[in-house]
């Protein structure tokens, strides 16, 4: 079973965002200044750890709107059926 590039690329930026937090508990950070200080840190670096799943996702996003475009012109009769 193919696990879809949605899920990797939500599961990666959780993870990272996981990671970063963990990382700043150990430094002393607690409560909301940890957050507040995790969220901006895991953005920029899970643009770059992920950018695999990050491609892949969006070619993923690229297919189904595409997929979505042709269908919607099939249904509404724009385009002859093969």
């Amino acid at each position: 079973m193919k696990v879809s590039p949605v899920v990797t690329y939500s599961t990666g930026r959780v993870l990272v965002f996981l990671v970063v937090t963990g990382l700043l508990a150990l430094l002393g950070f607690r409560s909301w200044a940890l957050v507040l200080i995790a969220l901006p840190l895991s953005m920029p670096l899970s643009y770059v750890v992920l950018r695999r799943p990050r491609r892949a996702f969006a070619e993923h996003l690229r297919r189904r709107s595409q997929e979505r475009g042709e269908l919607r012109s099939k249904l509404e009769g724009d385009v002859p059926p093969p």
